[in-house]
């Protein structure tokens, strides 16, 4: 009877465990918490704390004007978050606490060959022979060129494994076209979860969570070109 009693609590602790969600490595996940950056002259814009901003386009070199933190990119089906209630008076721009990210396609040319690559994303310590899953939600209007058939334009999210001197040294990438983004939904944005994992090799010192927008243009046709992402994990 006692044997019995021991092996119905193990399974009751191994069920539990199974049903616990591991709190996330992200700092500022939800991407709520903002501050201004000078986008150029004069003129600011919120981008999200934390994370990392890397803009850059083909011929004419890095920029910051490449995505911003808005109200309006983050609605439902993605989480219900108010963590930019922390940031007391909202940036300009910026008038919710509950936003995502969008960005900004446009801001590539496809005449002049200049192009827009941009990526955003957070760097965490990490161990060697651990898994690693990163999720979040990302959404595009019809006329994004991520969408276009035969684009060179690619829309990422992807995980990076690197060594004590920052070299990348494995990893993972889902290609979110290939994985369904933009595909009608009836949702805002045709918002959806998207994730992927990887293992982390020998070596490994910290892991990369990111997000990626390669070579991105404005689309001749005009039109809504929105790609906006919110509400990520690791």
């Amino acid at each position: 009877m006692k044997k019995q009693l021991t092996s119905l609590a193990i399974a009751g602790l191994l069920a539990g465990a199974s049903n616990l969600t591991a709190a996330s490595l992200l700092s500022n996940g939800n991407l709520d918490r903002t501050h201004a950056v000078e986008v150029v002259s004069g003129f600011f814009l919120p981008q999200p704390d934390v994370w990392v901003n890397a803009g850059s386009r083909t011929l004419s070199g890095p920029y910051l004007d490449d995505l911003s933190s808005e109200a309006w990119a983050g609605p439902a089906p993605t989480p219900l978050t108010t963590d930019g209630l922390l940031n007391g008076p909202f940036p300009a721009g910026y008038d919710g606490p509950d936003g995502g990210v969008f960005f900004k396609p446009f801001t590539g040319n496809l005449a002049t060959g200049d192009l827009a690559t941009v990526r955003l994303f957070q760097d965490r310590p990490a161990a060697a022979g651990m898994m690693y899953l990163f999720s979040g939600w990302a959404g595009a209007e019809a006329n994004y060129s991520g969408l276009i058939s035969g684009t060179q334009t690619r829309s990422l999210f992807y995980v990076s494994f690197l060594d004590g001197a920052n070299n990348i040294i494995g990893g993972a990438e889902l290609d979110l076209a290939a994985a369904g983004l933009g595909s009608a939904n009836g949702q805002p944005f045709n918002y959806r979860e998207f994730s992927l994992s990887a293992t982390a090799p020998a070596g490994t010192v910290n892991v990369r969570a990111g997000i990626a927008m390669i070579n991105a243009y404005a689309n001749p046709a005009g039109g809504g070109q929105a790609f906006v992402v919110d509400d990520f994990n690791l």
